[in-house]
């Protein structure tokens, strides 16, 4: 299996968005790589202030870091001749399935499933270090208009 590759996204001004923002010095600034299949992933290793309990990984960490694979995921599937206008999370539906520890890297990743006009469906999941799913999310997203 090759090395994923990294990605941006240069027609949209992310700046200072708080996940992947970065110029926003209090943002999470992920990062991302595309795998030959198409999955997106980020890692990231969570600051001690983004806790819920002492010891896991703030459920609305775990939110934001899956809308922001899933939204890369979502951006690079639109058609080439798509406007340059950005995908928005429509709906989002969480399952927090297991604690994701504050020890260890967080490895979210995120697949397009289907495409159906505006509409892009993604789905996403954050895994341990084994690859067992700790957290999943499915997504709906569609592209703005003019």
């Amino acid at each position: 299996m090759s090395k994923p590759k990294p990605v941006t996204i240069d027609r949209l001004s992310v700046g200072r968005c708080f996940g992947c923002g970065q110029a926003n010095d209090k943002g999470l600034r992920l990062t991302f790589s595309q795998h030959e299949d198409g999955t997106i992933e980020t890692r990231h290793s969570t600051a001690a202030h983004h806790c819920g309990l002492d010891t896991v990984v703030h459920g609305g960490i775990q939110a934001t870091v899956l809308d922001e694979v899933m939204g890369v995921a979502a951006q690079l599937a639109l058609p080439a001749d798509a406007t340059n206008l950005a995908c928005v999370t429509a709906e989002m539906q969480l399952a927090y399935k297991r604690p994701v520890p504050m020890d260890n890297e967080v490895v979210a990743k995120a697949l397009v499933t289907s495409v159906e006009g505006r509409d892009i469906f993604v789905q996403g999941s954050i895994v341990d270090p084994e690859g067992t799913v700790l957290t999943e999310a499915t997504s709906r997203w569609r592209q703005l208009r003019s």
